[in-house]
This record gives C-alpha cells, structure tokens and sequence, in this order.
C-alpha cells in the first residue's frame, strides 16, 4: 500500500494538483459572493478585501490552462483580464474578458469526446440574461472547471487501467 501511494504521487503529481487547483476554481465564486455578498460581475471583486483570492484563483486557472493544448489563448487572456483592473482599465478589462470567455469555445468545440460541455457553455447567454452577468461567469467557471476535471479523471482513469494491464503481465 505505501509503494503505491508514493509511486501515484510521484506519477501523478501534476494531476492531483490540477484537480485541487480546479476544485478552488469551483468554490472561489462563491467564497466571493458569501462574503463579500453579491456584486455587478466576478471582476468587481477586485475592490474588495478578496482582491487577493479573485487574483490567485484566475493565475492558477491560468496555470492550468497553459498546460494545456489549445488552451494557452484562453490563458494568456486571462492574466490580462486580471491584470487589468475595472477601475483604472475599465473598457480594457472588458473587451479582455469577453474575449476570455469567447476564446474558451475553441477549445471546447476541439474537444473530440467531450463537445456536450461547448453546448452547455453556449447557453451562458441565456443564464446572463436571466439572471445578470455575475451568474453568466459563475456558470461558465463551472462548466469549464467541470469539464477539466472529467478530462482529468478521464486521463487518470486511462493510466490506471494501463498500470493494471502491464501489471498483469
């Protein structure tokens, strides 16, 4: 049992550390809204307190990304997006995060098993106009964050298979 955790860890390090880093993309949004209560979009968080936590969660998302083929736009969209402030680049900050959020279809839509979360991320306009621009992030963090994990199980799932296989023989 212990060789096997050290040879996971060693194995699988980088993995685990994305599904970690993912799982505090799925919470971030709504530390943000429990504690600072409920603002115009994600990016007003940058005047509050949390400040710190809206820019870790979108450089780790980052990091993640740029790991990732066809995800290094998105990525480097991102940093500019946080890089930008709302109050002193209001316009920049804008245009950079609708072309985040734009720029995240391609690589959904490349997607060859998993094209079913593209579809469910172009329903976003639908969630913005019903329920405002912060709740449109916040269900497309999810969908993104969501698709990332099952691609990562999906990975994990596949290389344990392999060890079990060239185990047996």
């Amino acid at each position: 049992m212990n060789r096997w955790v050290i040879r996971f860890y060693k194995k699988y390090l980088d993995h685990c550390i994305k599904i970690i880093l993912i799982l505090i993309s799925v919470m971030y949004p709504f530390i943000l809204l429990s504690v600072e209560g409920e603002l115009k979009s994600l990016s007003q968080y940058w005047n509050t307190p949390l400040q710190p936590l809206f820019i870790v969660a979108n450089v780790m998302t980052a990091y993640i990304f740029l790991s990732i083929e066809n995800w290094k736009i998105p990525s480097f969209l991102l940093v500019l997006v946080t890089a930008f402030s709302t109050i002193l680049y209001p316009n920049t900050h804008n245009v950079l995060a609708v072309l985040f959020f734009i720029s995240c279809l391609y690589p959904l839509f490349k997607s060859k098993r998993l094209k079913f979360y593209g579809y469910l991320y172009l329903i976003s306009p639908i969630i913005g106009l019903l329920f405002g621009l912060l709740y449109l992030e916040i269900y497309n963090i999810l969908i993104l964050c969501a698709y990332h994990l099952h691609m990562l199980i999906h990975i994990l799932h596949t290389h344990y298979q392999k060890d079990k296989i060239e185990n047996n023989l």
